[in-house]
């Protein structure tokens, strides 16, 4: 389990946009890497991680952090900026330093299944 927790649930303004962005390119990555993943276009497989569970969806998108998508450092920073320490310090750049790169990991997959979330709703009242 994370010792990080996402301080805010509502991706709002431009920092938000960013945020979900940054979760769109690891989404996107999926298409890129080898995986068990057979899909005959980028649409059929958006279309099949948003009918995922949200346990099976955080599965593949680990495989994006891990293995896929070389994010920005302004996209990290930008995921990172909705969530907050296990001493409830919020996350920013002048702490990002003290970060292992596995901390930055959980962090940048824990907040961008919660956007995915509220990006599948979203989505989806829209089409």
């Amino acid at each position: 389990m994370s010792k990080f927790t996402i301080t805010e649930k509502e991706f709002k303004g431009i920092a938000g946009a960013k945020a979900l962005h940054a979760a769109l390119a690891l989404r996107r990555s999926l298409w890129y890497i080898p995986k068990d993943i057979d899909h005959d276009s980028f649409v059929d497989m958006s279309n099949w991680l948003d009918q995922l569970d949200d346990e099976n969806r955080r599965k593949y998108l680990k495989l994006a952090v891990e293995d896929g998508a070389m994010l920005q450092k302004e996209e990290i920073e930008s995921l990172l900026k909705f969530a907050k320490d296990e001493h409830g310090v919020p996350i920013c750049k002048e702490n990002i330093e003290n970060l292992t790169a596995f901390e930055i990991n959980d962090i940048v997959l824990e907040v961008s299944c919660e956007i995915l979330k509220a990006k599948v709703f979203f989505y989806q009242m829209n089409k």
